[in-house]
């Protein structure tokens, strides 16, 4: 179970760490994917009651440098879980990742916006579920936020390798929050090489998060529409996964 209070030092430590796995983190490019029956996959089944739990900051990358707007933007952790299956015992499986670019996420310009929650990762249209997490073993037709080699991996441990009967989509969101970022007079506890910083008597800060409030132009007001403002946070994400096939 997830400690609300200290996912953000978790996720900043996990994007840490992912940041040395650059190879895996920010392999390929996506583009919103297409939809599956449209290509023959008839059936999305939800019957395995996987599950999985997104910790991401939903802040995308500046459209003048490209980069993250926030210093861990578009970084994030995942975390799936399949039941115990009969004799099988229950699998989890757990990787970092970099948003890729022109996915259903956008560019995450509204930072942790949980209205758009349903149009970013679960539905084509509303009411329409299953939009997937990445490519897999298809790349190509379904690339999305998740790099295809994360899909992967993922699939690999949780089913027999080379044997998912499908590829993951989203099927409904179980839980949503927005958790605060780290104040400036905050430390970074929980963080690994933590007795060799206190033998130093090191308290590390965390980085500081800017306020990406969106301004009306006409205005210059911050912007009244609640699917068009932005929220700070990071987006804490527990979803139900079904299986295209």
């Amino acid at each position: 179970m997830f400690r609300m209070k200290r996912l953000a030092v978790l996720l900043i430590t996990a994007l840490a760490l992912s940041l040395l796995a650059v190879g895996e983190a920010v392999a390929g490019g996506g583009n919103f994917p297409a939809f599956p029956p449209d290509l023959g996959f008839a059936l999305f089944d939800t019957s395995d009651g996987i599950t999985a739990v997104i910790v991401l900051d939903p802040n995308g990358p500046d459209p003048t440098s490209g980069l993250p707007s926030t210093p861990t933007g578009t970084f994030g952790t995942i975390t799936v879980t399949r039941p115990r299956q009969g004799d099988t015992a229950a699998a989890t499986a757990a990787a970092a990742f970099q948003v890729q670019p022109e996915s259903s996420l956008g560019g995450l310009r509204f930072g942790c916006n949980l209205l758009l929650t349903n149009s970013r990762f679960v539905e084509f249209a509303p009411g329409v579920p299953g939009v997937p997490l990445g490519g897999g073993a298809i790349p190509g037709f379904f690339e999305n936020w998740l790099p295809s080699d994360v899909t992967t991996k993922l699939l690999n441990q949780l089913f027999s390798p080379g044997t998912p009967p499908g590829f993951p989509g989203i099927s409904s969101v179980i839980s949503q929050k927005c958790v605060p970022f780290p104040k400036k007079r905050h430390t970074l506890d929980f963080m690994p090489f933590n007795e060799i910083l206190e033998h130093r008597h090191i308290r590390p800060l965390p980085p500081t998060y800017p306020d990406r409030t969106i301004i009306d132009p006409l205005t210059g007001l911050p912007v009244t529409d609640p699917m068009s403002q932005w929220f700070p946070g990071f987006l804490v994400l527990k979803v139900n996964i079904g299986l295209w096939e």
